[in-house]
Formats: structure tokens, sequence, C-alpha cells
């Protein structure tokens, strides 16, 4: 099961439309190191301005050039994802400024510990794939601030990992402490941990901070992201079309480079566009345009045979709400049927101001909920089950046959955290609410969970890298 928002012929003109953009607007790139990549490589420079102007051909030679899948592995190397065509897996919210606070359930500043938490609950729930800097760890010194982040999300989980830097430095001693712990950096390239987020600026901007992360991730061999924050309306045209043009436009910016810099560098394409709220200014994570620009976003990506990288999940709500499930339901859905490989913003309320970790415990269950509907009815001789009706007959009973043992746990779908009980049982144990239920995993996590620790000499090479910077 599928949804495609765009037709063949609308993908061919949104294409063309990204390479007139290219050629005739151009980006500004604020990379001296960037701009002498791409005039070697024939593209137009104007070094007064930064303005670049990209000529087709070479647009198309570095889509053609990137690869068409990224492997991630897990710490242990047990598990590995394969970002590519038709998987889609869930990536856990990333540095937002406040969090929900899970013993008192008020909205607080981010801290270190927050983030440790929330990775540990990420470690413990089976939809969520991938870890992240679930919030900013605003109780560390600034100029270290993404390391002691990073630090608390490698010391709690196996997952593999979406690292933000700060700064090229940052990106480097991020890539350092993951080369520790895979091994070195060889073992890192051949079994990534990670793939490091990059932003261009809407509309059309790449910044030297993020472009020169970009060229430092490529350089030391692991996969890079590049993902613009687009505002329809706002930082980008109010229309959806235009809006996913100039997305493009910022997104492929990043992998041309990497490209040019080392051809198969391993990239992810990505945004994260949506619409500015009119009434109240605010980028919104709820609106159904959001889920549309993702969709229409995910098939174009698909077209090129790219790795993507979207959103779903997340909520405008200010609380884990009726409103932030039924939103958090319809981007993640869309996300899963446009088959977004990579679906970020698990836990985002509050327009991506304020982390929930209710909300994460609640979309693991709804990933697996719509996971079930997206497999569909499987159709053969089994699951027809002529023989089983013929043998059952008219008055009979399924319950106790061999069949229904065989394939129940198969065919239907079984809740952890949705409440199926009769009114009297609900009422006898306590008439809790989805939120009520979800606040009572999240404490049991917690209390119990216990993540797979690092080896006690890796933790102490992790704290001294940090020290050196």
């Amino acid at each position: 099961m599928k949804l495609s928002i765009l037709s063949r012929d609308e993908i061919k003109t949104i294409h063309l439309a990204i390479l007139q953009v290219f050629e005739k607007t151009g980006v500004k790139i604020y990379s001296k190191e960037a701009l002498k990549i791409l005039n070697d490589a024939g593209a137009e420079i104007n070094e007064r301005n930064f303005q670049v102007r990209i000529p087709s051909y070479l647009v198309e030679e570095c889509i053609k050039n990137a690869p068409k899948y990224v492997h991630l592995y897990s710490r242990n190397s047990k598990s590995q994802l394969k970002v590519e065509k038709d998987n889609f897996y869930t990536v856990l919210a990333s540095t937002v400024v406040n969090v929900i606070d899970p013993e008192s359930f008020k909205r607080v500043k981010g801290t270190k510990e927050y983030v440790a938490k929330a990775v540990k609950v990420a470690d413990a729930l089976p939809n969520i794939h991938i870890a992240a800097q679930f919030c900013l760890a605003l109780d560390c010194p600034p100029e270290t601030q993404e390391l002691h982040e990073l630090e608390a999300v490698f010391t709690n989980t196996t997952k593999p990992i979406m690292a933000i830097a700060y700064s090229p430095q940052g990106a480097r001693k991020i890539i350092e402490m993951a080369a520790v712990i895979k091994g070195g950096i060889d073992k890192l390239r051949k079994e990534p941990l990670l793939f490091m987020y990059t932003e261009p600026t809407s509309p059309l901007e790449y910044s030297e901070k993020a472009v020169n992360t970009l060229i430092e991730t490529v350089r030391l061999g692991v996969p890079v992201l590049s993902a613009p924050c687009a505002q329809a309306g706002a930082t980008a045209p109010v229309t959806l079309a235009g809006t996913l043009v100039q997305s493009f436009v910022e997104s492929l910016t990043g992998l041309i480079i990497a490209q040019l810099i080392k051809k198969g560098s391993p990239t992810i394409i990505g945004e994260v566009s949506t619409v500015m709220d009119m009434k109240t200014g605010v980028m919104s994570y709820g609106a159904p345009e959001f889920s549309i620009i993702n969709a229409a976003s995910s098939q174009l990506a698909h077209y090129y045979g790219l790795p993507f990288f979207g959103t779903g999940g997340c909520s405008d709500s200010k609380v884990p709400d009726e409103q932030a499930v039924a939103e958090a339901t319809i981007s993640l859905l869309t996300a899963m049927l446009s088959r977004t490989n990579l679906i970020h913003d698990i836990g985002y309320i509050e327009g991506a101001m304020t982390g929930s970790l209710e909300m994460v415990v609640i979309v693991d269950e709804l990933f697996s909920m719509l996971n079930r509907i997206i497999k569909g009815m499987e159709v053969n001789e089994e699951t027809l089950a002529l023989d089983v009706i013929n043998n059952v007959g008219p008055g009979g009973h399924f319950l106790s046959h061999k069949h229904t043992l065989k394939l129940f746990s198969k065919e239907h779908w079984i809740p952890r955290l949705i409440d199926r009980k009769r009114y009297e049982s609900w009422r006898v144990e306590g008439a809790k609410d989805m939120i009520t239920r979800a606040r009572e995993k999240l404490q049991r996590i917690l209390k119990e969970h216990e993540p797979e620790p690092l080896p006690k000499e890796v933790k102490q090479e992790l704290t001294k890298i940090i020290k050196e910077e």
C-alpha cells in the first residue's frame, strides 16, 4: 500500500524547475572551500556575494553518482538498517529547547540528563529505530555542548544515531567519539554508527558553519544528511509546489558538494519543510500541508533513487493530548505510505519547541499499528482457508482450530498500549486514558530498562575527548 501525491509528468516538471533554479537563480554558499570545490567542477561563482549557479549537467551527474542506499549499524554490530527504496525507520526528536519532565509533567529546559533519559526510552522501544540528541543540554558548557549531548546518546543506546554538530570542529569530535566506540575510524566507515545532520538556510543559502560541517563529515567518510526547514509563505513560496522546488534545490546543494568531494560519498537528502501559520507566525508541525510536502518530497527522492529523510509523528499541541495524537498519526501515516526512509521528529510537540517522552511512547505504538495497515492482506491458499471453513462448517467455531492458533499472531495486530478491555474491567483497573497509560509505561522504562553499557575504557576515552575540546 503506497501513497503517490505527484503524477509522473508532475515529477518531471518539478525536476526541470529545480534545474532552472540552480542555473538561473542559484544558491549562496558562505564557504570559500565549498566555492572552490564548485568552481573547479564548472559551476559559475560570484565570489563577491557568494552566489553559485550550477549547470544542469552537473546537478544530474552528482545525483547519478550518489549511492542509492546508506547502511546504518548498531553500536554492537548485531543489527543494521538499510536506508533505501521502500524501507522506513523512525528517528527520535532532536535538539528541542524544552521537554515535558517525565516526573512532574511540567515544561522545563533541556539538560544532559533529559537527553540520557530520552535515549534510554528510545533504546527500549522496538519501533524507535534511530536515536538522537532529544534536547539541548543547556546545563553544559556551550563550547562542548554537542559532545556532552552525544556522550549521553552513545551511553544509553546500541541503536544507530543521528548526530547534530554545532560546528565543523564539533563534527570532527563527534566522529572521533563514534570511532572510539566502533574500534577505529576504518571500522566506523565500514559500519557507520551515525549520520551527520546539516541544514541549509531557507531561502537558498548554506551557512559557512553548516557547509563546512558537511565537508568535514564527507572527508571523514561518514554518511551526511542535507535537509532544509523551509516555511511556505515565509522562507519559501506560499505554494506547496514552489516550496518543494526550493527545498530540493537546498537539499541537493549539499549532495552536490558531497559528491564533488568524493564520488559515491554516502549522502541522504531530506527536508523538514512545512507552512508558516498565517495567524500565529508559527512553523507548523501539524498542518496537513506539512504531510503533503513530505509525501511529495519522498516521491521525488525515490524518482532520483536517493535515500530520503522526512518527518512524521509530531504535533503543534502544547501537551500530549488528543490533538497531538491526531496530528502525529496523520503525519506518521503519510510518511510511511510515501516510503519516507527516515521519519524524524518522533516526540516533537509545540511545533518542535518541546519534546514529550509520552508522545514517543505513543508513536511507538502508532507505528506498529499503522505498519499493520500498510502490510495489507495476504491472499494465498493458506489464508483463504477454504479447507478450514469447510472443516468447521455452519454453526461451528474457529477459536480452537489449529489454523487459528498458527496464524492469529501473524494476521492480527496485538496492541501493547491501546486499550480494548470491556468497560467494567477498564473501570476496575483505574479507568486510565491513553496519556495516563503512556506515562505509566514511560515510568516503567525509566525505572527498569538497562541499556547495554559501554566498556569502561571506552567511556573514559569519550570523557577525555570532551575535556580536550
